[in-house]
């Protein structure tokens, strides 16, 4: 039953905490913050496809942030030169170094068997432990020129990048990938610079 005492007017209903608080203005500056981290700050990428295995695979979410600047050995989303489609690669060449790639030779007992690749910045053999090689393949010296970088999958027998569409220009880098945030089994860091690989030594 609804009591209403004659005389007085009738009390308004209590608006809540929230609705109370949540001005038009807070909305607004809410709204901006978020458009403001999606343009310039972070975003997410799937992944779709081979080409990073075996560090990364199909379904992966990948945390990309827009604001660091492309390092050796880090995972980037970027534009594929050929296509127009969104590529995700990790960087192995800088501005102004030279890249060249011979296949390795093996020895089982006496035979020599050539198999995958070995990675040459400026002569100097460098160490890849995220990379996934088995078919032999060569790559002739590349410099690579002010402002570009030299970007190959992870799965080099089933990757298109570098070694086919030459150095990407930074511009053409969305982000620097730094975790994986989905599936939650697979949920980690990415490594960044030395922490996923250094160099081999020096060419004699």
């Amino acid at each position: 039953m609804t009591v209403v005492k004659i005389g007085q007017p009738e009390p308004e209903p209590r608006r809540s905490l929230l609705r109370r608080r949540v001005t038009p203005g807070i909305a607004l500056l809410v709204i901006g913050a978020v458009v403001v981290l999606r343009l310039w700050v972070v975003e997410t990428a799937i992944v779709d496809g081979p080409s990073m295995q075996p560090t990364l695979r199909t379904g992966d979410r990948v945390l990309i942030l827009k604001f660091l600047s492309p390092e050796r050995y880090d995972i980037v989303v970027l534009k594929d030169p050929e296509s127009g489609g969104t590529d995700i690669k990790r960087i192995v060449g800088l501005p102004g170094e030279t890249v060249s790639m011979v296949p390795q030779l093996l020895f089982i007992g006496s035979r020599e068997v050539l198999i995958g690749s070995q990675l040459y910045i400026d002569r100097e053999p460098y160490e890849e432990p995220y990379a996934d090689s088995v078919m032999p393949a060569a790559l002739p010296p590349v410099k690579i020129p002010k402002g570009s970088y030299f970007a190959m999958g992870d799965n080099r027998d089933d990757s298109t990048d570098s070694r086919r569409y030459g150095p990407v220009p930074g511009g053409s880098m969305r982000g620097v990938g730094v975790a994986v945030i989905f599936p939650l089994g697979r949920m980690r860091v990415l490594p960044r610079g030395p922490e996923a690989a250094a160099p081999a030594g020096t060419v004699p």
